[in-house]
């Protein structure tokens, strides 16, 4: 009978211990398909740790490095720059823009030079307020904020029929500093991004068309016959306000302009077949029988 009790007690002292074991297994599985194996293509706890770990951190990026927000600059300049492709000829230094300093005009508005060679295109401020009567290469004018802003131009060639490119080059960022000569100086970058171009327009002052100094981000091109004349006048302003001006306007004035593009390549490239027919490496020069022995 004790016997009997002890086989009984052994046999049941397995028993526990075995369905110990397995409750542990099955633990362990379940364990394992929540936090590796997503079921019926769901989301585990894990997953959505990971992720949210995974946002926070991507988050913290973004916040520590926030967009550099350009501002509308006191200290600036814009190049205009002419061209008449059939002559291949450009002028791109003259140069329009504003300055802190209260002597911009009369410190920074350079004389310009007279045109050499029987043919030109140049671009010059005529008689500019502050300095002394004259052309001008350069125009500064004194930084006023909140108040409009007005640069007069001329686009001058010798050739009465020729047609023009006219374009600008900027926007360019001036930032002041001193030098180890303890001269006034500047630095400049170039930005077409700046918030300032959008206020800025061209106006044809012999029909009163104007053309937005960009749209869509691109700076415009304005082409324009000189009509009979060797001058046309111009002027960039400045607003108080954006610029509103509807972009076929400008879009036509590039169309144009590419189609003078066109036609020019197209005569360079009859030319130069043209000389390269008569100038001819391959064969012998034309020699006149009548200037032999001479």
């Amino acid at each position: 009978m004790l016997k009997s009790k002890k086989i009984i007690i052994f046999m049941a002292l397995v028993f526990i211990l075995n369905g110990c074991n397995s409750d542990d297994k099955s633990l362990d599985n379940a364990t394992a398909v929540s936090t590796d194996t997503p079921t019926n293509g769901g989301t585990t706890s894990a997953d959505t740790n990971t992720s949210t770990e995974e946002t926070a951190e991507k988050t913290e990026v973004r916040l520590s490095k926030p967009a550099i927000v350009e501002i509308k600059p006191s200290n600036w300049y814009i190049r205009l720059v002419a061209e008449d492709p059939a002559k291949a000829m450009i002028s791109a230094g003259s140069q329009l823009g504003q300055l802190e300093e209260s002597s911009a005009v009369e410190k920074h508005t350079l004389k310009a030079l007279s045109p050499f060679g029987g043919s030109y295109i140049d671009v010059v401020f005529v008689d500019p307020d502050g300095v002394a009567s004259g052309d001008y290469k350069v125009n500064f004018h004194s930084y006023e904020e909140g108040v409009e802003d007005r640069w007069r131009f001329t686009v001058r060639t010798d050739d009465n029929t020729a047609d023009i490119l006219l374009t600008w080059r900027g926007l360019y960022v001036l930032t002041h500093y001193v030098d180890e000569q303890n001269r006034q100086r500047y630095k400049e970058y170039r930005s077409v991004t700046n918030p300032l171009i959008k206020y800025m327009k061209l106006i044809d002052s012999s029909n009163g068309e104007e053309i937005a100094a960009v749209v869509n981000g691109k700076a415009q091109t304005y082409n324009f016959n000189m009509d009979g004349q060797t001058e046309r006048t111009f002027e960039w302003v400045v607003q108080t306000d954006e610029v509103s001006i509807p972009a076929q306007t400008s879009k036509l004035s590039i169309l144009g302009a590419k189609v003078i593009q066109k036609d020019v390549a197209i005569n360079k490239a009859k030319i130069m077949k043209k000389k390269a027919e008569m100038f001819d490496l391959n064969k012998p020069p034309m020699i006149r029988e009548d200037t032999l022995g001479k």
